[in-house]
């Protein structure tokens, strides 16, 4: 088996991200379904915050630089995402209702924008993968 290379680690980085921007862009209760209604704002801020700062850190990435700031935007935005949003009780309803919280809605919109931006490089990724999309 060979080594990875900085390419593959930049693709499978990008790969989660892209991920997480999908999920980041789907209204509550999807977003909600995605994480099977468990820590859901939790994990949606922390896979967000940890998959975009891989992308930006791997040596070889391919991003311009309006990208990479347009990601850091979003970034700064979900890491500005209250505790008190965040940290609830793990049920069902609590989740709905923290996901459903205005300061998300700019994030979305964020999400929506970066998916269309990134479409070039995400096509790019998913033949470096291998990775078939309907």
């Amino acid at each position: 088996m060979s080594e990875p290379t900085d390419e593959d680690e930049y693709a499978n980085n990008y790969c989660h991200f892209q991920n997480s921007l999908k999920i980041l862009s789907h209204d509550a209760e999807a977003q909600c379904q995605a994480m099977d209604y468990f820590n859901v704002a939790w994990e949606i801020k922390d896979e967000a915050i940890s998959n975009g700062y891989a992308v930006l850190s791997t040596v070889d990435t391919q991003l311009s630089e309006q990208q990479k700031d347009r990601i850091n935007k979003l970034l700064e935005n979900v890491a500005d995402i209250p505790d008190s949003v965040v940290n609830v009780l793990n049920s069902r309803e609590a989740h709905l209702r923290t996901m459903s919280d205005p300061c998300w809605i700019p994030i979305r919109a964020l999400a929506k924008q970066l998916i269309a931006i990134l479409s070039a490089e995400t096509d790019r990724v998913d033949v470096v993968l291998n990775i078939k999309r309907p």
